[in-house]
């Protein structure tokens, strides 16, 4: 028995520096030093070609595994294929298809395994479950090799739905009243840190947001001092919509990036809060992602009362 699955990765770069990227062994291996994965026989730098093998070493569920595999199928810049020669699988099947569709292109990753251990409803429960972060994994960080990295857009006023794994994306929106007044505040407000501030964060630099400005977000959870390097990313004032992004730092709790926008119809007002989130890419916050999650629908709601 085998189980199949796919990964459908979409994003405004050339196709034919996806196909090539995909390709590098040293972007594979940067995209999994978690797993403190290298490769160790075959190619072990640059670009591997056709009939090639490579064989890697890293460490899963806490066990070293030891695969190589070859290309057996490429077709520039549409389709390759990498297939076990050796390793821990009964079978192993990687389809990496490529298509432009108008401005973006799409790359589609479909793994077919066969474990020689694991049982199907294993399989499926464990095993494909966690191929697939990985896969998610590796292909964002792809993206942010060539420069494509998911934003939150405070300057658009609809949200375009795209590809943001590994990234969960949330977006809220809550109407804070109406009137001049409101919005004069609000507007100001927003562009100083009051989301967070009123929220029970600190600071160290509350002033008027600047793009490119290091500034460092305190959070005190049990009594324990969490702190948030962030950088502000981009910054919207019109007259009807003001507000600001910011993504995280290494030494993040988290990976990522949030948006805080005030906007108005008319004589109503509006706070809107746009955030894509993934775990850190290092260290022991990845442990406690979960609960970060949790942590986190705490706070938005706090957020959403911050500007009232």
């Amino acid at each position: 028995m085998v189980s199949s699955f796919s990964v459908v990765t979409r994003a405004g770069v050339p196709v034919e520096e996806l196909f090539d990227v995909s390709l590098s062994i040293g972007e594979h291996v940067s995209s999994m030093a978690h797993t403190g994965e290298a490769a160790v026989g075959g190619v072990t730098s640059g670009t591997i070609g056709l009939g090639e093998t490579v064989t890697w070493r890293a460490r899963h569920f806490g066990i070293r595994f030891t695969m190589s595999s070859r290309i057996t199928s490429l077709d520039r810049p549409h389709r390759f294929v990498d297939e076990q020669v050796r390793g821990p699988f009964r079978s192993f099947h990687h389809e990496h298809a490529f298509a432009r569709d108008g401005d973006a292109s799409v790359m589609t990753d479909t793994l077919t395994i066969g474990s020689p251990i694991l049982g199907r409803v294993a399989e499926r429960a464990i095993l494909v479950p966690y191929l697939r972060r990985l896969i998610r994994r590796r292909n964002q960080h792809l993206l942010a090799s060539l420069g494509f990295l998911p934003r939150t857009d405070p300057r658009l006023e609809v949200w375009p739905a795209a590809e943001s794994a590994p990234f969960r994306r949330t977006e809220v929106t809550t109407r804070l009243g109406r009137g001049q007044d409101l919005w004069e505040r609000a507007s100001r407000d927003v562009v100083r840190w009051k989301v967070k501030t009123e929220s029970g964060f600190t600071v160290d630099d509350p002033r008027r947001v600047t793009p490119g400005v290091h500034v460092t977000v305190t959070a005190r959870v049990a009594g324990i001092m969490v702190r948030e390097p962030v950088e502000v990313a981009e910054v919207v004032d019109t007259g009807s919509r003001v507000g600001f992004s910011y993504r995280t730092l290494p030494g993040h709790p988290v990976s990522g990036e949030e948006a805080f926008i005030v906007h108005r119809d008319g004589d109503d007002v509006f706070l809107t809060i746009r955030s894509l989130t993934a775990p850190a890419s290092s260290g022991p916050w990845r442990v406690l992602h979960p609960a970060l999650r949790v942590a986190q629908v705490v706070a938005r709601r706090r957020y959403l009362r911050a500007l009232r």
